[in-house]
């Protein structure tokens, strides 16, 4: 028998959605643009995120789920990952941690003893990006939508030490089709040097250098310099802009290397200010990348890349990868093409890691450093429901000696999902893939373990407890739980969740978790402020 065709909506229905939908975005911009910031300096109590009127119902032995016991740390032997001279500490100087963006911290996270949570709000708003000055102290970029803000933090309280104004998005911004959920640029992805100053790409397409305060003292952050680079992204007819989303500096320190969105990619020669800019024409830029000791590995929507400079900032392009960049969109991702950030593993003999957008089933992808060849590549999660828009987790196993074995881990999770803001539904699905070097020189891939663990974000990893971190919700509006999962790298098996807070305040929609490098700490950015979870063993 035929099964009878499904009625298609009344136009009613179709003006119905439509009109809820721009009445919600309505709201939304007044909330952004009438965002009331206080002013930098001003001493204002930390807020606490609310939770929801339901939150007192949820019994106790579901707010600590533990599923064994972890009282000790086990920590993964690994090759470190270089330090770069010119950022801060490899304890995180950027979303991704690192020059390499590993998404792994030396740090122990939470083991889930007795943990205490504390929050931090502002209204509607967050972090894109946390990192740790030389005293351990936040510095970070706050954002609304339209206004940003550069602020230093107490790591354990919270509690707002200074902050900068950096420069809106214009008032119309709604109109550039880009909604402020989705908006990378303005800071979102800045990083801080080994002077603790925040190098940090603003929405008028200039790159500030911010000096952080010193410890003890009464000063506020300080511009040093500013770059301006208008002139060198690319014209759009209003109100569309190009946007300098990504700065990095080069391994000598000479130069930064900075991306556009539209597809731009420059050198800063950091003395002079002199600018030399490349176009990959018709290709778009939508994920941040990776600066290794031979140049910068830069992903576009149709192709991996490694530049490099010949000493005077001239760009030149040692290996291009096209890559499979399927047929359309996905579902839970913001472009077409690759959805993952850059990430390096190993040495210098090493690869370059990402994942492609093919079909039914999207490919992490092993690239040869030197030379951008693929030695490997694995197909991830179920047909038709794979797509990743979060970097991947990388790094390379060490012997009893510290030396690499030639085994490299990988983690990625699968994005794939009907989302509308502010309610994402990813698919489930957490796997770890392992790049496995034999004695004749050849590698082959192996899946090591699948969760059907979900998250949607950028999760990290703590080598110094063996713990995996994800921030996701359980149960649904009117009371959606959110809690922090602790996952054993090793087995993939779920450790604990600790249940950070209830309600639309706790939502990260697609942010990041961070490690302290006291340990003990994880933190959690939201649509509406922050959170710490805390050890009850750290003071």
């Amino acid at each position: 028998m035929r099964s009878p065709r499904k009625r298609p909506w009344p136009f009613i229905v179709w003006i119905s959605i439509l009109s809820v939908g721009f009445i919600l975005l309505c709201i939304i911009s007044f909330i952004v643009i009438t965002h009331v910031k206080r002013r930098p300096g001003e001493d204002v109590p930390v807020r606490s995120i609310p939770n929801s009127p339901f939150s007192a119902s949820i019994p106790d032995d579901e707010r600590l789920i533990r599923y064994r016991p972890v009282a000790q740390p086990t920590p993964i032997a690994h090759v470190p990952i270089p330090q770069h001279p010119f950022m801060a500490s490899n304890a995180g100087n950027n979303m991704h941690n690192d020059a390499y963006m590993s998404d792994t911290y030396e740090a122990s996270g939470p083991l889930g003893i007795a943990p205490r949570v504390r929050s931090r709000t502002q209204g509607f708003g967050g972090y894109g990006t946390i990192t740790y000055d030389r005293a351990g102290r936040l510095v970070a970029v706050y954002s609304n939508g339209r206004g940003f803000q550069l602020e230093l933090m107490d790591p354990y309280t919270l509690q707002e030490l200074a902050s900068y104004d950096l420069p809106s998005r214009p008032w119309y911004f709604l109109l550039q089709g880009v909604m402020p959920w989705e908006y990378i640029g303005a800071g979102i992805y800045f990083y801080l040097d080994h002077e603790d100053r925040a190098v940090i790409p603003t929405t008028i397409n200039t790159v500030q250098i911010v000096q952080v305060p010193r410890p003890g003292s009464d000063e506020g952050f300080k511009l040093i310099r500013e770059y301006d680079l208008a002139e060198y992204v690319v014209p759009m007819p209003w109100p569309k802009q190009d946007s300098v989303a990504w700065v990095l500096p080069d391994w000598s320190g000479a130069y930064y290397w900075f991306a556009t969105t539209q597809g731009v990619v420059g050198t800063i020669e950091r003395e002079t200010g002199t600018v030399r800019t490349i176009r990959l024409q018709g290709e778009l830029i939508e994920n941040s990348f990776a600066v290794g000791e031979e140049g910068v590995f830069i992903l576009s929507d149709r192709a991996l890349y490694r530049f490099s400079q010949n000493g005077h900032g001239e760009i030149i392009t040692d290996w291009r990868l096209e890559y499979d960049r399927g047929r359309q969109k996905k579902p839970g991702v913001i472009t077409r093409g690759s959805g993952a950030s850059v990430t390096l593993v190993g040495g210098l003999d090493g690869f370059v890691v990402i994942t492609d957008n093919a079909e039914p089933r999207i490919r992490l992808l092993f690239v040869r450093r030197s030379d951008g060849a693929v030695v490997c590549s694995q197909p991830l999660f179920q047909e038709g429901r794979s797509a990743t828009d979060i970097s991947v987790i990388g790094f390379e196993h060490a012997d009893a000696n510290g030396r690499g074995k030639g085994v490299y881990s990988v983690i990625v999770e699968n994005n794939w999902g009907r989302h509308f803001f502010p309610i994402a539904r990813p698919e489930p699905g957490i796997t770890r893939v392992d790049l496995i070097r034999h004695e004749d020189g050849s590698y082959t891939c192996k899946t090591i373990w699948s969760s059907n663990e979900r998250h949607f974000g950028v999760f990290k990893l703590s080598l110094g407890n063996g713990l995996l971190y994800l921030y996701f919700r359980m149960g649904s509006p009117p009371n959606p739980r959110w809690y922090l999962s602790a996952l054993d790298f090793a087995t993939g098996e779920t450790v604990y969740r600790v249940l950070v807070g209830t309600g639309l305040g706790y939502d990260n929609w697609a942010g990041s978790l961070f490690l302290h490098p006291d340990g003990g700490i994880a933190y959690a950015t939201t649509i509406f402020g922050l959170v710490m979870i805390q050890d009850a063993a750290v003071p």
